[in-house]
């Protein structure tokens, strides 16, 4: 599930994310699948869960370990995108619609879709490669979970 198809309930957890109940795995404390567990509310009548029998007959690195380390996601580009040359912002926007779609693009623009790390990566480097000479800074941040 990615983040901008998640639906929040319960707190953070978005329904249907797939949680671990493997207490005794010894990255249970960092693994967000885990972690996850003790977020959900006690009204939450049904859970999806990675099966104990895949768990006990995978070895090495976990293959369902997911960091729950919080990142920090950007909201919104409409002031950075204002104060570029215009030939330059529409050269920006040409390729954030190639890459991201034009209903993503806008919604990640206007600030209402949360922009997560890897793709604030590609906008600082289109927009550099378009020729811009500021740093991108986005509307507002936020620290939230990778689901």
């Amino acid at each position: 599930m990615t983040q901008q198809t998640a639906t929040k309930t319960n707190g953070e957890v978005p329904n249907n994310y797939t949680l671990c109940i493997k207490g005794d795995c010894p990255k249970a404390a960092t693994c967000l699948r885990h972690v996850a567990v003790g977020m959900m509310s006690s009204g939450v009548q049904r859970w999806s869960i990675i099966s104990p029998a895949y768990l006990a007959q995978t070895e090495g690195e976990c293959p369902v370990y997911r960091s729950a380390e919080k990142v920090q996601y950007a909201h919104g580009f409409v002031r950075m995108i204002r104060t570029l040359p215009v030939n330059v912002s529409e050269m920006v926007a040409k390729r954030l619609i190639a890459h991201f779609g034009r209903n993503v693009y806008y919604d990640m623009r206007k600030g209402k879709r949360p922009i997560a790390p890897a793709e604030q990566e590609i906008i600082h480097t289109v927009v550099a490669e378009c020729g811009a000479q500021q740093e991108v800074v986005f509307d507002s941040y936020e620290e939230g979970y990778q689901w």
